[in-house]
């Protein structure tokens, strides 16, 4: 039988990336959405599969080394992500060494941008760009004549081919994750958020894709893969957004309560459209009285009929892309946001039982001065809220930020060593990359190291664990 395994290596870098988001690191670890997807998708075709995952497992390189090797894999799938980078070149090489008769397949955001970066002269790694659901199922099930959405080496030259006729798979095509399945089920225990209440955890998707047009935005390595190849091949527009139907949500979430998870955190770039869809979700799942919560544009939560709706069918997190208090800033990025909007977003949360965390994110325009970011630290701390993501704009290759920032000169390291949390790698005339960074460790501490928000943090702790989690993250978020 083939047998297909889905690595997740220990990190070779001081911290570990987040695949799934693709932009970060890791704080409390989950499975990939982006391997689980293809995982259960063989496995329903009577593939053997595994997914050995460090984070897991505890392993380090020794073991995980000896694990994968123990596998007889005929496959290896890494999905790779900028962050990682130098996690997988390491392990490709280890790998390859160990196994010369395995096949790679690669996909994500960065072997879709760089192909030929991750293949080398290697004919034994097979690259998925796009959206890898059926391409890459096609290629190990050998229904693969065409090579849709492939990049692999064809006597000795890159050939890169074209997408899949088929166009983007419809969201409610898409199987329910095998959370359950032997390879993950007993770490299930071991998944949490501290935002939320109930343990086990589990992190879903219910769209790809956002249609707004910030310019700095990354979205989640699954939607940035498939928008950077459509990007690519159609002038620079985005692809469409794929939202699941209100009955495809209800039925993942359904899945979940009955598989014993009590928390769930819909990781998409932008959960609610339009008004019809939110309430019927809201209507669907509200019996089922499971926690989760959501990322939201603060205009998508003016409306006090969705936001209560929201509340009562169990949201009590939600996480808003604000970026900036100031006006003349969120014009300047096409954030396309008024920003009394975040205002009446964050009564309303408030109101319904909905805990708000505002994302802020310094220099994403040279329009931004250190004066604004002042104010705008200085505002927060006016409202009420107790969660707020300070980070720094970083131009990620593939943006059209990136480009921008290039072209401009703003753009001081062009390397792949990223860290929105606490590096900068631009500096503007009249805000430096020096600026950047002590001013997003000023609001950090600002912020945070206040009685209310500590007395409010040690309210929501539950459990000792809690406590050194929280240390934890007080910690990355303080001190980096």
């Amino acid at each position: 039988m083939t047998r297909v395994v889905f690595l997740e290596p220990p990190a070779v870098t001081d911290r570990t990336p987040e695949r799934f988001a693709g932009c970060t690191y890791e704080v409390y670890h989950f499975p990939d959405l982006g391997n689980l997807y293809p995982l259960t998708m063989l496995h329903e075709e009577g593939v053997e599969v595994e997914y050995p995952d460090a984070g897991l497992l505890h392993d380090d390189e020794a073991s995980f080394m000896a694990r994968a090797l123990a596998t007889n894999a005929d496959y290896f799938v890494l999905h790779a992500v900028v962050l990682a980078k130098p996690t997988d070149f390491y392990w490709l090489k280890k790998l390859r060494k160990a196994r010369p008769d395995v096949t790679f397949l690669l996909h994500g955001p960065e072997a879709t941008r760089v192909p030929a970066e991750y293949i080398g002269d290697d004919e034994k790694i097979i690259l998925f760009r796009g959206e890898v659901e059926r391409t890459l199922i096609d290629f190990v099930m050998g229904r693969d004549d065409d090579r849709y959405g492939q990049a692999r080496l064809v006597d000795g030259e890159l050939k890169v081919y074209g997408p899949d006729p088929r166009g983007y798979i419809a969201f409610d095509d898409l199987p329910i994750p095998a959370r359950d399945h032997p390879t993950l089920l007993p770490y299930k225990e071991r998944y949490f958020n501290p935002k939320y209440k109930g343990r086990p955890h589990a992190v879903m998707l219910a769209s790809r894709g956002c249609s707004f047009r910030c310019s700095f935005c990354v979205p989640n390595a699954i939607s940035f893969q498939r928008e950077m190849e459509h990007q690519m091949r159609n002038d620079g527009r985005k692809p469409p957004v794929k939202k699941a139907s209100p009955q495809r949500v209800y039925e993942e979430m359904k899945w979940l309560k009955d598989h014993g998870f009590k928390s769930v955190h819909i990781a998409d770039d932008q959960f609610l459209w339009a008004k019809k869809r939110t309430l019927e979700i809201c209507r669907l799942i509200e019996p089922l009285g499971m926690e989760w919560g959501m990322l939201s544009r603060a205009d998508f939560l003016t409306d006090e009929t969705v936001v209560e709706a929201l509340g009562k069918a169990g949201c009590v997190s939600v996480d808003i892309g604000v970026e900036s208090l100031q006006q003349h800033v969120l014009d300047a990025i096409n954030k396309d946001l008024d920003v009394e909007d975040v205002y009446t977003a964050i009564d309303l949360c408030n109101k319904h039982g909905l805990r708000p965390k505002l994302n802020i994110m310094f220099g994403t325009t040279p329009d931004e001065t250190p004066e604004d970011i002042y104010w705008t630290v200085k505002k927060l701390k006016e409202l009420e809220i107790t969660n707020v993501m300070f980070s720094i704009a970083t131009p990620f290759k593939g943006t059209p930020f990136f480009e921008h920032c290039k072209e401009k000169g703003y753009l001081i390291d062009s390397s792949d060593n990223l860290n929105p949390m606490g590096k900068a790698m631009i500096s503007y005339p009249t805000l430096t990359n020096h600026q950047l960074e002590e001013l997003e460790r000023y609001a950090y501490r600002s912020f945070y190291l206040r009685p209310k928000v500590v007395i409010d943090r040690l309210k929501r702790i539950r459990r000792p664990k809690d406590l050194l989690t929280d240390l934890k993250i007080a910690r990355q978020v303080l001190l980096h």
